[in-house]
């Protein structure tokens, strides 16, 4: 094989190593962190477990303003005493915010209608918002959301 053309293939694959490193990088430290908190936020409320879910819900009055606190007692039983159904995450969205940065998980009901689950760091995990005044009638946890592409 010519000089040359080693030299090519070895630019390729190097070019392919340093791609695929990127990409593994970003999900698993940029995208993954939002999901994971999604998935174990249901699996809480599947199990209805008051303690986990203390763990992995923070709340807020408005998400623009960035003030999240730990829910109260009451809030978490109002939250299991919903009846829980999984839905299926659609997309990943993020906000940058005025305090943090925000990521709009695209939430799909069993039903299909389509509304917002977010996520947020808070004390160096990621966890989900839920709203302190309930955006939806159906459930607590979920913020209105306009689909558009």
């Amino acid at each position: 094989m010519k000089l040359q053309t080693r030299l090519s293939v070895l630019f390729f694959i190097g070019i392919f190593v340093a791609g695929s490193s990127a990409l593994g990088y970003y999900y698993y430290f940029v995208y993954s962190p939002p999901l994971k908190a999604a998935e174990h936020f249901m699996a809480d409320m599947e199990r209805q477990d008051a303690q986990a879910l203390r763990a992995d819900v923070i709340v807020s009055k408005d998400i623009e303003e960035g003030k999240l606190r730990e829910p109260t007692d009451t809030e978490l039983r109002n939250l299991l005493s919903e009846r829980f159904q999984r839905g299926r995450i659609l997309d990943q969205r993020r906000y940058e915010g005025r305090s943090r940065d925000i990521s709009y998980l695209v939430y799909r009901e069993p039903d299909g209608r389509v509304f917002a689950l977010m996520a947020a760091e808070y004390k160096g995990r990621f966890r989900i918002v839920i709203p302190e005044i309930p955006m939806s009638r159906r459930h607590r946890y979920l913020w209105d959301y306009t689909w558009t592409n």
